[in-house]
């Protein structure tokens, strides 16, 4: 268990240590932050107030934005009062007169304010104020960066992820390779071992057989030994 630990933590090191490796961390660190910072909203405020001559119409854009208020005070006067939506269509169609708050926050769920229109009806100038409150992500092409920084990031992490299985296939080969060669000299180690056996076994058959040849089936010395020796 103990052996595997250090396996993984040697094979921890050695991606870290990668030089493509780092890099690709490093990028891919720069490309998160970009990209989080894409997506921060932040919130906006926008007041108006002005005055429109006797029968004048002005009109008004909606921020590109969620609104999460929008409210119309009639300081002076009276007012037609349209809410539009991008394709033209009326969401608020009424006649608002001095005094008069109107809330434009939820016109309709399912259609976004496009275009405040302000047209007065009254005998005197009409003057009105607005307050918008939306949120929007002003750095929002900061996503174009942070996916360019991703895609150089993933060239990077793997050409580090080829450098390092091609290191550990070179080293699993060499292990094999030694490991190989240690077989190889055990068994010639062996088979000579055996060799030097047989050779000693050999050797002790024909000094005993040498020394039976003198001896006959009784175990006594055969008379040819003894004239010899008598000789």
């Amino acid at each position: 268990m103990s052996e595997k630990n250090d396996k993984d933590r040697g094979l921890i090191l050695r991606i870290l240590s990668n030089k493509d490796i780092q890099k690709g961390i490093a990028f891919f660190s720069l490309a998160l932050i970009l990209a989080f910072a894409a997506v921060i909203p932040v919130a906006e405020e926008e007041f108006n107030q002005n005055t429109i001559e006797e029968e004048g119409v002005e009109e008004i854009n909606f921020p590109g934005y969620r609104v999460h208020n929008a409210t119309v005070n009639i300081l002076e006067g009276s007012s037609n009062l349209i809410v539009q939506d991008f394709d033209g269509n009326e969401l608020f169609n009424e006649s608002v007169s001095a005094g008069n708050s109107i809330d434009l926050t939820d016109l309709d769920g399912n259609r976004d304010p496009n275009l405040l229109v302000f047209r007065d009806i009254g005998e005197n100038n009409l003057t009105y104020s607005y307050i918008l409150e939306y949120s929007r992500r002003p750095y929002g092409l900061l996503s174009l960066p942070a996916a360019f920084l991703t895609l150089i990031g993933m060239v990077f992490a793997f050409k580090g992820k080829g450098i390092i299985l091609g290191e550990i296939k070179s080293k699993q080969m060499e292990e094999k390779r030694k490991k190989e060669e240690r077989e190889k000299e055990e068994k010639i180690t062996e088979e000579k071992d055996l060799g030097e056996e047989v050779i000693f076994e050999k050797e002790d058959s024909h000094e005993e057989k040498g020394e039976a040849d003198h001896i006959n089936f009784m175990g006594v010395p055969k008379e040819d030994d003894e004239e010899n020796k008598e000789g």
